[in-house]
């Protein structure tokens, strides 16, 4: 295949954008300022405006976001009920070099600027962590359930490690979510919606006991599917059926000394999760498909389903003495899920060809963290921690074809291959990073993690030879490898008298190998693929503008990758492989606020990724391709304005529009498995009495846009998972205090 043939700008030129985007925000300002002057009261309480301070924990302590010289995008509760933002597929399209796609919904595929994790086998890890209140979920179907409750997310771009005890080479998700208060407080919150949606959400914290403070919180979801299988006639696929619940106890033990409990349960049941749409019917058969152009139509043997149930419990201990504080972060984590999705439905049914997917995994994991931090305001600031992580994997999966004998007249005869796999992962790694400030206005930081990773694996693969020639041969094989690596990273920070940052950051990442678990033969099981390796060279900056009206971040980086690890399928074999490239990345991420008015908050992100395969040797055709799942251009603005009512409640309104450039779906970069650019737009009106009660008209992709959220290519066709139509409701919330 040859590389496509485009012309690339560097980023480097992209940096009018950023005095465009500043000098745009300042002339709506200035207009207003002008405005402001002829009216003397308006003046003066045009004086008080300013953007409220965003307060972040990614350097695992509690800072200013202007402060913290990380390209990191942070989502208040406030913000995310505005822009309903229900899990981190929400968050994604709001934050610039952010993307995510779900093969199904119980297996996300998280990708920050180029970099993510394609495969759910169990020899895989995550190039992107996700970290629920600091502790690291290792499964990708471990996280994406419905955020409720959620005090902020916060989005680190770019390798992390020496601040945080699970290492992640792409980038890192963190979901803070609300703390037990020391005073009552309730909420409840219902939903109602098209396609029959129902929604409950509730919450309750204060006082239990002395020294004891409670809160649980529950969130219960469901709605009819959207699409119909015209073969079975079932037109509820794509349905919700969620139910959430949240519990923490917050005790203090002593003057110096907390503990934070915490318990969650999620499950879900889900309906033909994973249906797909054809694309390019007509160009291979020369005649449509009935439901080809129907987004909302499939055509399928079966409907399929998804089935997941998981849970966790943390004990978080902090004791603090004079000048560090010392943390213990002790987790447990399960999760069990199931799925079925029929891959090809009856597109290819004339052709003789058919296969369905299922797999059963049942995973848990057992962290432990230990960290002493430094505290105070002194010139040396410092982090060093100790971290244990172990989780153990069990996953069943077949590629079934047996249908193919069904079509040529003869029932009862299998093609399922099957693989029962296994992998059991331990890891160490001591990891610290020391700042210190020369002056007030430099700084410099030096950090490090070294890891320790060993993996223990075996599979049991039976049913060879199969049609599609996924399973070569019959097989049982037993291996196990070990990785070790250490990780630098140093930034150099320079804080001007105003407190605007420039920063410059070198750091390193890494993730370990593993083992193909649904490999076409012994010898591919057997051999381990090699860990991911990331170089980050990143120039950032943070600025306030106009008495703190204004804010614009920016980041300019290059990314070098080597042994990126991809979940690819000869097209000529049907062999899956986990094979490993090289790639270039580069990119701008630029975001930017304005308070124009005290009514009036507009804000803009933009993200340019120019990614690039350097090198791919299971396959030379792919160099020079873009990255999967890596759009070249990504974008977002929303407005905010709140309309202040004569009885003294007021109308908030919100409106965010989310843009995303054409998208490739595979290494091959095939227009089959791709999408268009696209452009979704949400909006949100709020009443607000100000004494506890809201009631919320809402609305999402209200231009009913058609996109697709996972491909793969088949004989010149798309198999496409479609997202999901415009979808609206109305939400009454009460805060009792």
């Amino acid at each position: 295949m040859e590389p496509d043939s485009h012309t690339v700008n560097s980023p480097l030129n992209l940096n009018p954008l950023a005095k465009f985007i500043s000098a745009s925000l300042a002339v709506v300002i200035g207009q207003t300022a002008v405005a402001q002057e002829a009216d003397p009261e308006q003046a003066t309480s045009a004086g008080n405006l300013s953007l409220e301070e965003v307060t972040v924990t990614a350097q695992r302590k509690s800072q200013n976001l202007q402060s913290v010289p990380i390209a990191v995008s942070a989502f208040g509760e406030e913000a995310m009920e505005r822009g309903n933002m229900l899990d981190v597929e929400d968050v994604s399209a709001m934050t610039p070099g952010f993307s995510l796609s779900s093969y199904n919904p119980v297996t996300p595929q998280p990708y920050i600027r180029g970099v993510g994790t394609n495969s759910s086998s169990v020899g895989d890890d995550a190039s992107v962590g996700v970290f629920i209140d600091e502790v690291y979920a290792g499964r990708a179907g471990g996280y994406r359930a419905d955020m409720f409750d959620v005090q902020r997310v916060e989005v680190l771009r770019g390798p992390q490690g020496s601040l945080y005890g699970r290492n992640v080479a792409g980038g890192a998700i963190n979901v803070i979510t609300n703390n037990p208060t020391d005073t009552f407080e309730a909420k409840a919150k219902v939903t109602g919606g098209n396609y029959n949606l129902k929604e409950f959400r509730g919450m309750l914290s204060g006082p239990i006991a002395d020294s004891v403070n409670g809160r649980v919180a529950v969130s219960r979801r469901t709605r009819d599917g959207w699409i119909e299988n015209v073969n079975t006639g079932n037109d509820d696929l794509g349905n919700q059926d969620n139910l959430s619940v949240r519990g923490k106890l917050a005790v203090v033990l002593g003057d110096r000394t907390d503990l934070m409990l915490s318990a969650d349960y999620a499950t879900d049941d889900l309906i033909g999760s994973g249906a797909r749409s054809i694309v390019g019917y007509e160009d291979v058969f020369g005649t449509a498909h009935p439901t080809e152009n129907d987004a909302d139509k499939v055509d399928s043997f079966v409907d399929g389903y998804a089935e997941r149930d998981m849970y966790g419990v943390s004990a978080k201990l902090t004791h603090s003495l004079d000048t560090v504080d010392l943390v213990s972060i002790t987790a447990y984590r399960t999760q069990d899920y199931a799925f079925n999705d029929d891959m090809m439905g009856r597109y290819l049914a004339a052709a003789g060809a058919a296969m369905t997917n299922d797999a059963a995994e049942e995973s848990s994991q057992f962290s432990q963290e230990l960290r002493v931090q430094s505290t105070g305001t002194e010139a040396l600031e410092w982090t060093a921690g100790l971290y244990l992580f172990q989780e153990d994997v069990d996953r069943v999966e077949s590629f079934d074809s047996s249908r193919v004998y069904d079509l040529a007249g003869f029932p009862g005869l299998m093609s399922r291959p099957v693989w029962d796999a296994s992998n059991e992962t331990t890891s160490y790694a001591v990891f610290g990073e020391a700042t210190y400030h020369f002056s007030p206005a430099w700084s410099a930081s030096f950090g490090g993690r070294y890891t320790y990773d060993q993996k223990d694996f075996t599979s049991v693969a039976s049913g060879a030879p199969d049609e599609f020639g996924f399973l070569a041969e019959d097989y049982s094989v037993t291996a196990d490898k070990n990785w070790k690596k250490f990780t630098p990273k140093a930034t150099l920070t320079y804080t001007t008298e105003n407190a605007d940052i420039v920063y410059a950051t070198i750091s390193e990442g890494y993730k370990a190998g593993g083992f193909n678990g649904i490999a076409a033969t012994e010898q591919g099981a057997t051999v381990a693929f090699d860990p991911e390796n990331a170089t980050n060279y990143e120039i950032g900056f943070k600025t306030s503008m106009l008495g703190q009206r204004v804010r614009l971040n920016g980041a300019v980086f290059y990314l070098d990758y080597t042994d990126l690890q991809s979940f690819t399928v000869d097209l000529e074999t049907g062999q899956v492989e986990t094979a490993t490239g090289d790639a270039e990345i580069k990119g701008v991420e630029l975001e930017a606020s304005a308070l124009v008015t005290d009514a009036l908050m507009l804000a803009v992100n933009y993200g340019y990724t120019d990614s690039e395969y350097v090198s791919f040797e299971s396959d030379p055709t792919i160099v020079g391709n873009n990255l999967a799942r890596t759009p070249e251009h990504s974008a977002s603005a929303s407005i905010n304005y709140e309309w202040m009512l004569g009885n003294g409640s007021a109308i908030n309104f919100n409106t965010n529009a989310m843009y995303q450039g054409e998208v490739f779906y595979s290494v091959g970069n095939t227009e089959a498995a791709s999408d268009d650019a696209r452009t979704l737009v949400n909006a949100n009106a709020t009443w607000d009495n100000f004494d506890g009660l809201k009631v919320s008209l809402w609305g999402k992709n209200l231009t009913d846009e058609a996109y697709v959220v996972h491909a793969f290519e088949q004989t010149g066709m798309g198999f496409a998972i479609m997202g999901e139509p415009t979808t609206w409701g109305i939400s009454v919330t009460k805060d009792f205090f």
